[in-house]
């Protein structure tokens, strides 16, 4: 099932809880050895409860365990406006059993087996009261109200949990920051790496960050879990690395038709002061940079930064696509283990991209 976006998902869900009824107290013993009660310690405090119904030998749950924890430190660990509880549907599933599967898989919110009354607590989710039970994993959304929001998911593990994520966004509209590390590499279009640089990320608080020697960074940043933010890179000065008469000699060829650009990132490397064209212009920028007579670039911009996954619309006339479009936009999701962010680097002024 393909998860609806945030707006259909809400209507949906308002059809859904206007005719559900109120969820049912129950008390559990979890494998803490803890008495729980669901009104009493969690919705009259002010929280949301996310019951994970499972089994300990289940094969999808067991697929699926290692996103969970993640995401629920994403909400605060439990000293955040949500708790979550896993709840065994089997009955030779005990709060021994229970507990050691917290403990195998990280997870740090309670749990409870059958002789815990997991059991009990989880029948009138599974009788059809608030839906069909179709199979665990299953998860049960309770709002400090008692709304139940039932069974949420999506076409994959991540898109269920993007589910859950949007529903108590919902219901709770502060989401707590939580720290994520961002890794990633600059590199030229030859594969060089690029230190110095700058590393940002918009809307995120953080330390000051700058590439390594091998071009490489690893940023800690306190951001929102599941939000998307866009990163931002800068080097400034060292106007001349790269350049060289040879550069001013390609702009000359491509100018008078003899060698046209091939590459996107020529025209970008060309496009001395950013002008959004290729001009003589650029050719007088260049010559007195090479002779001293100017120590810097127009704008003060001495490198540019693309996405190397983005694909250019118009390849001869990548300009506005680099400057305010797409093409230097690097969305990164606040999610556990994210992938490495991949950033190219252009020496503006460098046609043979020779630069270090």
């Amino acid at each position: 099932m393909k998860i609806p976006t945030t707006t259909v998902l809400l209507w949906c869900l308002s059809l859904v809880t206007a005719l559900a009824q109120p969820a049912p107290d129950f008390t559990i013993t979890t494998a803490d050895n803890v008495q729980r009660k669901l009104y009493e310690t969690y919705l009259e405090q002010g929280k949301s409860v996310v019951l994970h119904v499972f089994f300990t030998t289940c094969p999808i749950c067991n697929a699926m365990a290692p996103l969970i924890e993640p995401f629920y430190q994403e909400w605060g660990g439990g000293n955040g406006p949500v708790e979550f509880i896993s709840l065994s549907i089997q009955n030779n599933d005990r709060n021994f059993d229970v507990g050691r599967y917290h403990t195998i898989n990280g997870f740090t919110f309670p749990g409870a087996g059958s002789d815990g009354g997991a059991r009990e607590a989880i029948l009138p989710f599974t009788n059809g009261t608030y839906g069909p039970f179709v199979g665990t994993p299953t998860f049960i959304i309770i709002a400090p109200d008692s709304t139940v929001y039932y069974n949420p998911r999506g076409d994959s593990f991540e898109a269920t949990i993007d589910s859950i994520d949007q529903i108590l966004r919902a219901i709770h509209t502060e989401k707590p920051a939580s720290a994520f590390t961002v890794p990633g590499s600059v590199r030229t279009v030859m594969g060089a790496p690029i230190s110095g640089v700058s590393v940002d990320i918009r809307r995120a608080d953080h330390l000051p960050l700058t590439t390594d020697e091998t071009g490489d960074f690893i940023l800690e940043a306190e951001m929102v879990g599941r939000d998307v933010y866009g990163m931002v890179f800068r080097k400034d000065g060292d106007y001349t690395n790269g350049v060289s008469t040879y550069d001013i000699v390609r702009i000359q060829r491509h100018l008078l038709g003899i060698e046209p650009f091939t590459s996107p990132y020529q025209y970008l490397a060309a496009d001395v002061d950013r002008s959004r064209s290729v001009n003589v212009a650029d050719l007088i920028h260049l010559r007195k940079l090479i002779l001293s007579v100017e120590t810097s670039l127009p704008n003060g911009r001495s490198w540019i930064f693309i996405n190397p996954d983005y694909q250019f619309i118009a390849a001869d006339d990548p300009f506005f696509e680099a400057y305010v479009g797409e093409a230097a936009i690097f969305p990164v999701k606040a999610v556990r283990d994210m992938p490495p962010v991949s950033v190219l680097a252009i020496k503006i002024g460098d046609l043979d991209f020779n630069a270090r």
